[in-house]
């Protein structure tokens, strides 16, 4: 393999077995790729449509009638390829006569995406194996069943419908003084939970005033405001509401603010106030809580967040000082980017509630690629490397790929051991892996004994650019010989298939 311009072999593979073909059922999970599609034959002597017409669109819950119709008698099997990635058989050697059009009426399902509709017809019924062959290349038919088949095809478009929204508010319920200021947080999310960026929140209060009244949700679907307390007591709510937007329904949110007789104002400083870490890299955040009058509260618990990397714990306590800190591990990142750590003071019946946060700048790891490559290859079916030793469980299989290339089948638990030598500790490196497998499958990745992380499993057809790739810094290599570990996991009796690994520095 060149050091410049990998080149991705494009695999088909397929696990699983067919049952329960009498009823239309998912069967499997297998993707078929678009250009397998449009290169499956269209006959004369059968046809297959849909009520609205090829690429058509309907709505999930929408009816679709399908017509299928033979010039000849003989037996039809109809497969559907859902977006979900799903696969059903809704009719199953049905013996047809010829000019007799039938039809098979079912209600679209989502998610939203191309269903595509495959129909073949035989002179004689398929068998559950040539049916499982025919559904992962139907494309390649004329070697399953010769000159007695043919083929058609048609697909059409699914939209969801408009998508529920969940808004909520934080906190909830409080108490403050008269006079008082408090930061909210409204987190925008799907119904499913996908957090929701970049949309416009709308913002009230019965009493009061805030700081702005609409406000726009970051990457995380999070969005702060600053709201004040009246100069007199009563009971306070403060609304946030989501209007809505193409396909997303509206939501909103309300809270509950008791302003009562004054209690002390709190504050929370972080140090450092901002930093740039490396990937990988380790920190201690300090936070100072004090009182209006700057004296320091001890036994006060302090609450942690952020996105992305590790935090030694989610919350500390201050000590005398008013101090309270937390470890701050940065993740490994492919692009260098922003975070915000946010410390916060729930408050108390005696003290409000207050927050700080720091900017962290999470700097991505560099892949420098030199004259040092080290790759493994099971393309050929004769396992290739250029390091020092290599040792493996599983076997080298075939035929479950467009193009015939050879890969290394592994179960759970089934480890592959490669040795390297890159001459020095190289300061930087990353390590790209073609994997394959049954669903919720994956890779753990060691080298020299610390963990890089896992890899899961791309499911169907490995196309060009799906390589998946783990970064390692300096502290990660050794002198001399290396070792990179590969370890398949997985539920049961599941596989995995390795094609190659390249480690490049």
């Amino acid at each position: 393999m060149q050091r410049r311009g990998l080149v991705v072999l494009a695999v088909v593979l397929f696990v699983g077995s067919i049952m329960g073909l009498a009823r239309a059922e998912v069967l499997l999970r297998f993707t078929l790729h678009p250009q397998v599609y449009i290169s499956i034959p269209r006959s004369a002597d059968v046809s297959v449509s849909v009520d609205r017409g090829e690429g058509a669109t309907y709505d999930i819950g929408d009816p679709v009638t399908i017509r299928f119709r033979a010039t000849r008698d003989g037996y039809v099997n109809l497969i559907d390829y859902l977006p979900s990635g799903d696969v059903q058989v809704l009719v199953r050697n049905r013996f047809v006569r010829a000019g007799i059009s039938e039809t098979y009426t079912k209600n679209v399902t989502g998610p939203g995406g191309t269903e595509r509709l495959v129909v073949l017809l035989t002179r004689n019924p398929v068998s559950d194996g040539d049916l499982e062959r025919f559904i992962q290349a139907p494309h390649q038919a004329g070697r399953i069943f010769h000159a007695q088949y043919a083929t058609d095809r048609t697909h059409f478009q699914v939209v969801a419908r408009m998508e529920g929204t969940i808004l909520t508010l934080e906190p909830q319920t409080v108490q403050i003084g008269p006079s008082s200021a408090l930061v909210f947080t409204a987190s925008l999310s799907t119904a499913s939970g996908q957090p929701l960026g970049g949309q416009e929140l709308v913002w009230s209060t019965s009493s009061g005033s805030l700081a702005t009244t609409r406000t726009v949700t970051d990457s995380r679907g999070m969005s702060r405001n600053t709201f004040y307390a009246p100069s007199f007591s009563g009971t306070v709510t403060v609304e946030v509401r989501f209007p809505g937007g193409v396909r997303l329904a509206p939501s909103s949110a309300v809270a509950t603010v008791e302003v009562g007789q004054r209690i002390v104002e709190t504050y929370l400083s972080l140090e450092p106030a901002k930093t740039v870490l490396a990937s990988g890299e380790r920190i201690r955040i300090v936070a100072y809580l004090r009182d209006r009058e700057g004296r320091a509260l001890a036994g006060r618990t302090i609450e942690w967040e952020v996105p992305q990397g590790t935090l030694s714990a989610p919350s500390s306590v201050t000590d005398t000082s008013g101090r309270a800190w937390v470890f701050y591990t940065a993740p490994r990142v492919a692009t260098t980017g922003d975070f915000d750590l946010v410390a916060r003071f729930p408050g108390s019946a005696q003290y409000a509630p207050s927050e700080a946060f720091v900017t962290l700048t999470v700097e991505r790891v560099r892949p420098v690629l030199s004259e040092a490559l080290f790759f493994v290859d099971f393309s050929s079916g004769s396992p290739k490397h250029n390091g020092s030793r290599l040792s493996y469980q599983g076997k080298v299989v075939a035929g479950f790929s467009v193009n015939d290339v050879s890969l290394l089948e592994m179960r759970r638990g089934e480890v592959l051991e490669f040795r390297f030598s890159p001459g020095g500790v190289p300061e930087e490196g990353a390590v790209y892996l073609w994997v394959q497998g049954d669903p919720n499958t994956r890779v753990r990745v060691t080298l020299n004994g610390k963990d890089l992380g896992t890899v899961p499993a791309v499911g169907g057809l490995l196309a060009p650019g799906t390589e998946q790739r783990l970064l390692a810094v300096a502290g990660d290599f050794v002198e001399g010989t290396n070792t990179l570990k590969v370890t398949a996991e997985g539920p049961g009796r599941s596989v995995i298939r390795l094609q190659r690994i390249v480690i490049a520095f």
